[in-house]
């Protein structure tokens, strides 16, 4: 577990929220114990980022396997760099760059455009959000849906070559298996060599077989995009999909992109368990309040 210096009782989310997790939690562990619901159950249901009750009935015209609904996303959200690429202005209607959680996603979609969810945008016509935002929804759709998900952050390798880039996708559980998707890009089964999530990233790295410098975006790379990535990838375990690190003081180092030796120890016992059962993601999660966003947490 990991230690006391990382508690601090000033960040939440959203009590009642964190308390419909909390009992999720329990509900699951206490099921395990007793040979009950599995790992399927609990990823199976909506979480606090990822509850869009309130369009079941858009939701339920859609189709149900992760392909089609992976086709969904994109044809209701714009990725802000191709918005860019294609001249589609950043406008605050079509703006949802901060917006976190699906049922935000898809008050703004429609909004922008209030046709049912199933029908492509044009590019001007989508919302303009960044790959949170596509694995986000997608997760939520999937659950909608009663298929087992999750969001995972991390880094991909398709995107330049020899270099690592902080992403987000999907896994689904495909009946036999956990199955790598990414909604933004429409790629599929995706393997080791394609995405590393947060937890293996951070690793592969602290333990000398992947390099820090070669993780990371156009502004930022090494360390400080390897620790942000486990704390959101952690998040996401708990079922807590938030897009962004600025607000965890806890990362707040300079240099940013360099080792620092007591946090890095103290992130090695989150992910140490991160990468476990579920009681001890939830662990990992639960007594370390340093790395659970603050309420009015937004994406960057």
């Amino acid at each position: 577990m990991p230690s006391a210096s990382l508690a601090s009782e000033t960040c939440l989310f959203d009590e009642a929220a964190w308390r419909r997790r909390a009992a999720a939690q329990a509900w699951y562990a206490e099921g395990m114990e007793g040979g009950g619901p599995s790992e399927l159950s609990y990823y199976g249901t909506p979480g606090t980022t990822t509850d869009v009750a309130p369009y079941d009935d858009l939701i339920d015209e859609l189709p149900p396997d992760p392909i089609g609904l992976g086709a969904v996303v994109r044809g209701v959200l714009l990725h802000n760099w191709m918005a860019g690429m294609s001249g589609v202005e950043l406008t605050p209607q079509r703006n949802g760059m901060e917006l976190i959680g699906a049922a935000p996603i898809i008050e703004k979609v429609l909004a922008i455009d209030p046709a049912p969810l199933g029908v492509k945008r044009g590019r001007a016509s989508r919302m303009i959000g960044f790959c949170y935002h596509f694995a986000t929804l997608h997760c939520a759709l999937l659950r909608a849906k009663g298929v087992p998900s999750r969001t995972r952050c991390g880094f991909a390798s398709y995107f330049d070559p020899g270099k690592w880039i902080d992403h987000w996708i999907v896994e689904y559980w495909d009946g036999e298996r956990w199955h790598l998707h990414d909604p933004q890009v429409g790629r599929d089964d995706l393997s080791a060599d394609d995405f590393h999530d947060g937890v293996s990233a951070w690793k592969l790295c602290r333990a000398g077989d992947a390099e820090a410098a070669v993780h990371g975006n156009g502004e930022l790379w090494g360390w400080d995009e390897l620790r942000g990535s486990l704390v959101n990838d952690d998040g996401a375990l708990n079922k807590v999909d938030v897009g962004g690190w600025y607000w965890c003081d806890l990362l707040k180092l300079d240099p940013r992109d360099q080792p620092h030796a007591s946090v890095d120890a103290e992130l090695d016992g989150v992910a140490e368990l991160a990468g476990g059962s579920m009681r001890e993601i939830s662990e990992a999660f639960d007594h370390s309040y340093a790395i659970q966003p603050p309420e009015d947490v937004v994406a960057r």
